[in-house]
């Protein structure tokens, strides 16, 4: 992980996937994620939402997980090459 907000849930138990196409689903936790794969250097782009104050985390909607598809592609046409530059420490994954 790369960065995470301050809303984040915690601990934030990431999910083992490499996606090839932006999806949404369940964590271990019950945390809701989507993610969509820039397609180079195996970058995901994961968000996450928690429970909130006892009330469980709302699913993503489909035309949630498509507007963030939407940006992953934007910001890869944008960054082109320089994303295989990026190099972040793998993630941790608990079971």
């Amino acid at each position: 992980m790369a960065y995470s907000s301050w809303r984040a849930p915690e601990p934030l138990l990431l999910p083992e996937v490499t996606p090839l196409r932006a999806r949404a689903l369940t964590g271990p936790d019950h945390a809701r994620y989507a993610v969509a794969p820039f397609g180079r250097a195996g970058l995901v782009l994961m968000v996450a939402r928690g429970e909130v104050e006892g009330l469980p985390a709302a699913g993503f909607h489909v035309t949630e997980v498509d507007r963030i598809a939407q940006l992953v592609r934007a910001a890869a046409v944008i960054l082109g090459d320089r994303l295989d530059l990026v190099t972040a420490p793998p993630a941790v994954s608990r079971s």
